[in-house]
């Protein structure tokens, strides 16, 4: 009970800070959106998993202004000890406050290297979408089609700092920092070009080695081949990961 009145109190500290801080900025907001998101790994075999995770996003940072869920789901095969090939599937559905919603079908490969210098852990990932978009820009109008191509690369190092209870070795508490470049071009030419480049800092919990808790501040700018259109906000990500194993 202890340790999840502590989780309980740190998150709300967090929040707190962020919701203050973006409403004390009269020209710009440093949380933006806010993330929820939760993981889950399954060991199905000794070589074969599944991976899939959930999540729930909100805009302006009002805890209440829906912008975008999904669901994505894939199939994993381990290469070797620390690294992992993923073929997969997504599906997301966003809102634009009175201009419209979009669903969107994402099939995804990817492959995830892990690796540990002393006791600094750290990670890569590498992933390929095929995104198919359906656009309704108001009701009673016909849906716009697209298809665009979106490749991801992301790096991220994991600083463990201490361990929570002295009595359970296996609850850590470390910091995540990381960087995701993603890049996206259009169906024929790279004509729909945009870049986007998200920047990750915040605090870890891994309660052991199966659960895992974060609260990461992601700054995210992206840009695309027009000059004058770029966008730069940030976001506060709240992610839960969770593995089960069922290899037997």
């Amino acid at each position: 009970m202890v340790f999840f009145d502590f989780i309980r109190r740190f998150l709300c500290m967090v929040v707190v800070f962020f919701l203050t801080e973006s409403h004390s900025q009269s020209d710009a907001s440093v949380l933006d959106e806010v993330w929820c998101q939760y993981y889950n790994t399954s060991k199905i075999s000794e070589k074969w998993g599944l991976d899939t995770d959930v999540g729930y996003r909100l805009k302006e940072a009002r805890f209440v202004d829906l912008s975008q869920y999904f669901l994505r789901s894939g199939l994993s095969y381990q290469l070797k000890s620390n690294v992992k090939v993923v073929l997969g599937a997504a599906y997301f559905k966003a809102h634009f406050k009175g201009l419209g919603k979009t669903s969107e079908f994402r099939i995804h490969q990817q492959i995830n290297t892990k690796h540990k210098f002393r006791n600094i852990r750290f990670s890569n990932r590498i992933r390929v979408e095929e995104k198919y978009g359906n656009i309704l820009k108001s009701e009673g109008n016909l849906a716009e089609n697209s298809f665009n191509f979106r490749f991801r690369y992301r790096f991220l190092l994991d600083f463990p700092l201490f361990e929570l209870f002295k009595r359970n070795t296996s609850t850590l508490v470390s910091v995540v920092s990381g960087n995701e470049i993603l890049l996206s071009a259009g169906k024929n030419k790279f004509v729909d070009f945009s870049a986007q480049n998200r920047f990750l800092f915040g605090p870890a919990i891994e309660i052991n080695d199966n659960n895992k808790f974060f609260v990461l501040f992601n700054f995210t700018s992206v840009s695309k081949d027009l000059l004058d259109i770029s966008d730069e906000f940030g976001v506060l990500w709240i992610g839960y990961k969770q593995r089960f194993d069922f290899s037997g």
